[in-house]
């Protein structure tokens, strides 16, 4: 029977594309996962904890019916966000996770399904349309005097604090010598070049390679294992000159042109996201039709049985599931078999979807929790498989 000895704390911080395989390993169960919407704004936002301790009745109830014990240690884990100040910092949503050996909570910027599940495993599918789906993207807003890094979702961005990021080019690589000087070099809300003692603008270049090449090595650790777009804001000179030094394998082909250092995150998304939804939009209408061109191929399946049976195989290359469609029941881990149940009958009971998406994302696959409309089958889950 999993015990706790000790009280523990749920520290609320930004959800990242590292956590995932965290939340994804092996846990001792019963495992927790509870998402409430929250809000940014007041008066809205004085109504979250209370909203978030009626989620933590079901969740009481669940624990309840689970025979791993350990459910008092574990909802006086969860109680501990009741009177946490964090509520003062929400975003647009909350996703708390808790086992016996593990307990993290996140804010994140979209909106969730508020539930709870009691299982063997977390509940991840929301955080999978998160970081897989194509709903989160990254804008690198750059000049001479400021660097900054904006995290955005289709509710909008915000910078992110990333301690490594040289703050700007002086503080990168230390130019004295170096004068400020507005020049033509493009970009619809002027630009900046470098004019020092040396031969012009091929030292220009260097030293903003230098500098590029500093900021790329400031986002690399905060960017490994992500694969949200990067979009780069920046007068046009600078453009070219900063893919060279670039390492970021998403780093997208279009550009915000134009000196970006006094922008907010509004005037950020409202310029980046028509750009990015339009190739999110591109990239899941690819794997649809790759879907509908191998039906009866043997390439791709809407059945979940056989769905199951090819995850746990290595066999699926790409899992389309359907927004907030949930089908309850047990898939043997080992096997692929699926037992299905009209309800959650119980806390040893998981959403199927949900668990075949972890163990697709586990071997590799691209896994992407699309709307109703966009599915190409009646069923809440299809597959293209690699052989």
């Amino acid at each position: 029977m999993a015990t706790q000895s000790s009280k523990r704390t749920l520290d609320v911080r930004a959800f990242r594309a590292e956590e995932m395989p965290r939340l994804l390993a092996s846990s001792a169960p019963p495992c927790v996962s509870v998402y409430l919407s929250t809000s940014r704004r007041f008066p809205e936002k004085r109504q979250d904890p209370k909203r978030y301790r009626d989620l933590l009745n079901q969740a009481e109830t669940l624990l309840a019916e689970s025979p791993d014990g350990g459910q008092s240690a574990l909802m006086e884990t969860l109680r501990s966000l009741e009177d946490s100040p964090h509520w003062e910092y929400s975003l647009d949503g909350l996703a708390v996770f808790l086992s016996p050996d593990l307990a993290a909570a996140y804010r994140v910027p979209f909106a969730v399904p508020e539930q709870v599940v009691v299982a063997d495993s977390f509940h991840v599918k929301p955080l999978i349309r998160f970081l897989h789906a194509n709903a989160r993207y990254f804008v690198l807003s750059l000049s001479q005097n400021a660097v900054s890094l904006y995290e955005g979702s289709p509710f909008g961005a915000g910078t992110v604090d990333v301690r490594a990021l040289p703050q700007s080019l002086r503080d990168a690589i230390g130019v004295p010598e170096y004068e400020r000087a507005v020049t033509p070099h493009g970009g619809g809300m002027g630009g900046v070049a470098f004019h020092g003692r040396g031969p012009g603008k091929e030292e220009t270049k260097d030293t903003l390679i230098k500098y590029f090449r500093a900021i790329d090595k400031g986002l690399r650790e905060f960017l490994r294992d992500e694969r949200a777009p990067l979009l780069l804001a920046s007068v046009k000179y600078y453009q070219p000159i900063y893919r060279e030094a670039n390492t970021y394998p998403h780093l997208l082909p279009e550009m915000l042109e134009g000196n970006y250092e006094h922008v907010n995150g509004d005037k950020i998304h409202a310029a980046a996201w028509p750009i990015v939804s339009a190739g999110f939009e591109r990239h899941t209408a690819e794997w649809v039709e790759r879907y509908r061109a191998l039906v009866g191929s043997g390439l791709a399946s809407d059945d979940m049985n056989a769905i199951a049976i090819a995850t746990l195989s290595g066999r699926v290359r790409a899992v389309l599931a359907a927004e907030g469609e949930t089908v309850w029941g047990k898939l043997d881990r080992r096997t692929g078999a699926i037992t299905y149940h009209d309800r959650q009958l119980g806390a040893d009971d998981d959403d199927l979807v949900d668990d075949l998406c972890e163990e697709c994302l586990k071997r590799g696959a691209e896994v992407y929790v699309v709307s109703r409309a966009v599915m190409p089958t009646a069923s809440p889950i299809a597959a293209v498989y690699r052989f």
